[in-house]
């Protein structure tokens, strides 16, 4: 009876077997039945059930095996595992050659196309033939001839749908738009031209006739912009001069009635200086011959390019603008506007890193929800912040300005987004983004970004932009949001820089574990002139009274704020300053002050003509003064309350701090003072990686700082609570028992409370993180304590299911543990899987294998249940994935001890066969017997072929007729 699969019935028909001799030399490469009956070849459109009946076909699939090693390979008497995955090339019959790889074969030389197909399985077989000759045939899964292209059976199911030519018959019939929409003619896909650069690339014709005037135009640029600098000999111009305070005030309110549509121009106060106005009109006359060069293009490729792209006359003036001032920005026009607007920029500099350590909640960002609402903010604060820095090295103002507006759009739009692209449900968000709090987000992004140059940046988004409005719609608007801020930074931020010197020396203090600092700062006879209340502010409180602004008035540039928070809200609420405490009633007295220098106190409403935390408007300021005030309330402002929830950029508390800093000392007089540091607030204290302090305390392995924080949540938390705070992840998915390797002595402490069952981002519970803690000095202890604490912890009194104890890739605690111990423990008095698979199909025998850990190979043998026979996914199993031949050789004597006794109280077995280089299989063949002296098995070794078996019964047969029985 002929075989099913084409191949083998083709080849055993055809007169290659008789030129393929001997047998034993040769190798049939047999693509599956069911895939030659399933494919075609997409180049011929025929299908490979009959493509396999051609000569190429089947000569193409027959390997030429010679007695001697491969082509190009090592000699056969060379170390089988240094060859081992090596690549190996064979001929075909036919002379082309294809590699063996691992389980992969690949066409190489001679093939038309490449292919690629794996090595399912090897067979040997017997032809219906006379001769009965034995051939090795390996299983492939698809041709190495051809494209292949799947065509999959279609199963015959009758369905009440009209098939497609029905369809088409009744839409002919009736004359639907079917039938229009099956004879539509095809859509050419336009092309994607990003910038003018792209745009010359693709078009090579518009890059041939432009290329010469561009460079004379770019050169013409540089060398009219060639010019040393000249000093400035006023500041007339800069935008922190507080004599411009009345067009700033402008600015900044057109900012706040933009929402409203009460304007749609947005005023600024930059003026330009003569040098810039030079630069800026030999830009301008660039980009403008640029413009005029393009048009200049024959017609016909211009209309080519109008054609096969959506771009529009606009648009390419946009791209023109921004192609020439990239090529001059980093040599001339940047450099150039920077060195013009040097004072402006360095003094704006200094103050911004002055003002580093400004907490979110003291710019008057009203923050309700707590301390999550104010970890949520600072997540949007932290994108916008990430998105801001790239302004810092844009090429081009075009670019700067794309970075503003998409900084804005992240910092008001951020958390819905979060949301979204993380999948969590997130419940709206109850911030109104009005102009106040758009100006206090963008005022901590500019801060926290240490971006340069600011004040010539803005300069330059503001006139070297020609083609497009900057002083209208939302540029406009981005825009006039960031001179507020900037204004105010350079003008009015003596309060902000305050706060920030305040803040830094609460950190330091925090840091150092100066307990006399930090009692200076905290308690309430640390502080001069101040009035603490009896019972800390809670966070969501902190914003909820009214603001009012100081402006000094005066020739200070300094225009120091302070605000006040009233509790009978008889003014007004601008919440974009600061959150601070109402000002001491009566004020002090100021008669000594300067008339000059004297203060305003002016309270604004919150829909009032206010932009920035340093001006308001005049009519404003006339309506709503109040009596002045001193620097006094600046200190109020900065109250023991609102200094002890303050957090650094990266969410970390004055607690935190000290955690990290492993000062115990500093930890214990903070948790000491309950006005500020309640149970609430340490229970719901972590960082912007959702670390708690415990978990960094047993991170930093601080004993004394892990007691001090134990015996502060025993004291003043109920059991609930602290099984709650164990079960607080990170941004990793980690508790605080995926890190007690670093304190073990926690295990038994609180085992039953803790979650070990707990997955973090990478599928592994706190047990898993302990068993991969390999070189720790309490291994084997540690982790026999979480075995029997974690079987425990499941409360059904039944074993422990390892089967809760799997990471994402599959690895179970057999695959990871490294104690032989241990192992047997998992194996004996837990619901194990001992050939469990992972995502590589590799089972703890293997991984033991692999890694040489023989006692876990020698401890998973004495399991019954262990299959030696199973491979990964390229095919090899335990013994050849072994790490070296010693680790070979103990699996190989594992084996031949777990075989009976014969009679003679020896063992004697085939162990394991191979193959080597000449394509021939080795038995490795292993006898041993027990030593009566010392108990000890002596195990002999030796490798044979199947041909010295064939010979050794060949000649017994003829030494010994009578007494040989084969």
């Amino acid at each position: 009876m002929p075989p099913l699969n084409p191949f083998l019935r083709a080849f055993f028909r055809s007169p290659y077997p008789s030129q393929c001799q001997p047998a034993s030399h040769h190798v049939l490469l047999v693509p599956t039945t069911e895939v030659l009956f399933s494919a075609k070849d997409r180049e011929t459109n025929v299908s490979y059930a009959e493509l396999a009946s051609s000569e190429e076909f089947i000569a193409s699939h027959v390997l030429r095996v010679p007695g001697g090693a491969p082509p190009q390979t090592p000699a056969a008497g060379g170390s089988v595992r240094e060859t081992k995955g090596k690549a190996k090339p064979y001929s075909t019959i036919n002379g082309r050659t294809v590699v063996v790889k691992d389980t992969f074969v690949y066409s190489n030389k001679g093939f038309k196309t490449l292919n690629q197909a794996q090595l399912l399985s090897d067979a040997i077989y017997y032809p219906d033939s006379h001769d009965g000759q034995q051939w090795l045939v390996y299983y492939i899964s698809r041709p190495l001839i051809g494209s292949f292209q799947s065509t999959p059976l279609l199963p015959a199911i009758i369905s009440d749908e009209p098939s497609k030519e029905r369809k088409r018959t009744l839409a002919e019939a009736s004359g639907s738009e079917i039938a229009q929409v099956e004879h539509r003619p095809m859509v050419t896909k336009k092309r994607v031209v990003k910038n003018f650069g792209d745009l010359l690339m693709q078009f090579p014709m518009i890059s041939r006739q432009m290329q010469g005037g561009l460079e004379k135009v770019i050169r013409d640029l540089i060398a009219a912009n060639d010019q040393p600098i000249r000093k400035r000999d006023s500041r007339r111009s800069s935008a922190s001069s507080h004599r411009s305070t009345p067009s700033l005030s402008d600015s900044v309110s057109s900012v706040k009635s933009s929402l409203s549509g009460a304007s749609t121009v947005h005023p600024t106060a930059l003026e330009l200086e003569p040098e810039e106005e030079s630069i800026r009109s030999s830009l301008e006359t660039a980009i403008t011959s640029a413009i005029d060069l393009f048009q200049g293009v024959d017609k016909t490729q211009l209309s080519l390019l109008g054609a096969n792209t959506e771009l529009t006359g606009p648009v390419v003036e946009r791209m023109i603008e921004r192609y020439v001032t990239e090529q001059v920005h980093d040599q001339t026009l940047f450099p150039r506007v920077c060195a013009v607007r040097r004072p402006d920029d360095a003094e704006l500099d200094s103050k911004i890193r002055r003002m580093a350590d400004v907490d979110i909640a003291q710019v008057g960002i009203p923050i309700e929800g707590g301390m999550q609402g104010k970890r949520d903010l600072s997540r949007r604060l932290d994108k916008g912040i990430e998105a801001f820095k790239k302004m810092g090295v844009a090429s081009s103002p075009q670019e700067m300005l794309e970075i503003l507006l998409s900084t804005q759009k992240d910092i008001t739009a951020g958390a819905e987004e979060a949301g979204k692209s993380t999948g969590e449900e997130k419940l709206p968000s109850n911030l109104t983004i009005n102009a106040d709090v758009l100006v206090s987000m963008l005022l901590i992004v500019v801060i926290r970004s240490s971006v340069r140059h600011l004040h010539s940046r803005l300069l330059y988004m503001r006139y070297f932009i020609f083609i497009d409005e900057v002083e209208t719609g939302e540029q406009g608007y981005a825009l006039a949001t960031l001179e507020a801020v900037l204004t105010h930074l350079s003008g009015g931020s003596k309060a902000l820089r305050r706060a920030s010197q305040r803040n830094r020396a609460l950190w330091q203090a925090a840091k150092s574990g100066d307990v006399q600092a930090l009692e200076a700062i905290l308690q309430p006879d640390g502080l001069i002139g101040e009035t603490v209340s009896e019972s800390p502010i809670p966070l969501e409180d902190s914003s909820d009274g009214d603001i009012s602004v100081d402006l000094d008035i005066g020739d200070e540039n300094e225009i120091p704020l302070s605000s006040s928070t009233t509790l009978d809200g008889g003014f007004g609420s601008l919440q974009h300053v600061f959150p601070f405490q109402k000002p001491p009633t009566p004020p002090p007295d100021v008669g000594d002050a300067d008339p000059v220098k004297k203060k305003k106190r002016v309270s604004m409403a919150p829909r009032s003509q206010s932009q920035s935390s340093a001006y308001s408007s005049r009519s404003h300021s006339r309506t709503k003064s109040v009596d002045s005030t001193t620097d006094g309330s600046v200190h109020n402002d900065l109250s023991a309350e609102k200094l002890a929830q303050t957090q650094d950029d990266d969410g970390s508390s004055v607690l935190m701090m000290a955690v990290d800093a492993r000062q115990a000392k500093a930890l214990r007089f903070l948790l000491s003072i309950p006005a500020q540091f309640r149970a609430e607030f340490v229970l719901d204290d972590v960082n912007n990686e959702g670390t708690t302090l415990l978990s960094a305390a047993v991170q930093s392995g601080d004993r004394p700082v892990i007691d001090e924080l134990l015996s502060y949540l025993e004291l003043n938390a109920s059991s609930t609570q602290i099984e709650h705070y164990f079960l607080l992840q990170d941004s990793k998915g980690r508790c605080v028992a995926h890190y007690l390797f670093n304190q073990p002595h926690l295990i038994q402490r609180f085992g039953k409370k803790l979650p070990w069952r707990l997955k973090d981002r990478n599928g592994q519970t706190p047990l898993f993180a302990l068993c991969r803690s390999y070189d720790h000095e309490e291994y084997h202890s540690m982790i026999v304590t979480a075995l029997t604490l974690a079987t425990e912890a499941q409360g059904d009194g039944r074993r422990l299911q390892l089967d809760d104890h799997v990471d994402a890739k599959g690895n179970t605690l057999l695959h990871v543990v490294n104690d032989m111990d241990i192992t047997v423990r998992l194996l004996r008095h837990c619901d194990s899987d001992v050939n469990a698979a992972n995502d590589k199909r590799f089972t703890p025998l293997m991984v033991g294998s692999k890694y040489g850990r023989l006692d876990l190979v020698r401890a998973l043998f004495g399991d019954p249940r262990t299959d030696l026979t199973l491979r990964d996914l390229r095919g090899l199993s335990a013994v050849e994935l072994a790490k070296d031949d010693e680790v070979r050789n103990k699996i190989d004597d594992l084996v031949l001890l777990s075989s009976p006794l014969g009679s003679d109280g020896r063992i004697t077995r085939i162990v394991r066969s191979f193959f080597v280089e000449d394509a021939t299989v080795r038995l490795v063949l292993k006898s041993g017997a027990r030593n009566s002296a010392n108990g000890l098995v002596t195990v002999t070794t030796c490798r044979r072929s199947p041909a010295d078996f064939e010979n050794l019964s060949k000649w017994l047969a003829i030494e010994h007729p009578a007494s040989w029985l084969p």
